[in-house]
């Protein structure tokens, strides 16, 4: 039985194929994966996310971005994630293609095939980040929240929000996520 070998990429491939290309793609240890579009309410989710970060994080240091800011876990792994911020932003720069290195707000819209892969593998991931201290997944299908937080002694603390009268406090960037705004103009 004939088995095709997976190709593995390196960095710099990885950055030249996203330079020419008009689809966004992660690298995770030399693989290379196309992002494939969203759902309409997974793009509503992540949009009003950004809009209530936005008004919030204005003035700061900080800033956020929506899906297509490349982020950096490691030197061999690139993720897109839905929402991210960065304060006192730092990007590397490789083949003109900027990439965000010190996020401390990492969201990811949970579907129904990535929502295992987000919470367990990802999270693991995201780990590696030093700068990284709020890890949120909001799921679509249902008002559900989970913000993982990091201690000072590099522990995380989980809470889970069901009820769209749920505020989620982000005290390290000064901002508050309303649940039923963060779920305005969805339906289930």
């Amino acid at each position: 039985m004939s088995t095709n070998p997976i190709k593995l990429y390196s960095v710099k491939e990885y950055f030249e194929i996203e330079k020419n290309s008009d689809i966004k793609h992660e690298f995770v240890y030399g693989e290379i994966f196309a992002m494939s579009g969203a759902s309409e309410r997974h793009n509503t989710i992540a949009f009003n996310l950004g809009g209530e970060l936005y008004p919030q994080l204005k003035g700061t240091s900080c800033r956020g971005y929506i899906s297509d800011m490349r982020t950096k876990v490691n030197d061999q792994l690139y993720y897109y994630p839905d929402v991210v911020v960065g304060c006192n932003i730092r990007l590397e720069i490789m083949d003109s293609l900027e990439t965000l290195v010190n996020p401390i707000l990492v969201v990811e819209v949970l579907s129904r095939s990535t929502a295992k892969f987000d919470r367990d593998t990802k999270f693991r991931e995201y780990q590696q980040i030093d700068s990284l201290r709020y890890y949120l997944l909001v799921a679509q299908n249902e008002v559900n929240a989970t913000l993982l937080t990091r201690q000072n002694d590099h522990s995380w603390t989980s809470i889970n929000y069901s009820n769209l009268e749920n505020i989620i406090e982000l005290p390290l960037i000064n901002s508050r996520l309303l649940m039923s705004d963060i779920y305005l103009n969805t339906s289930f």
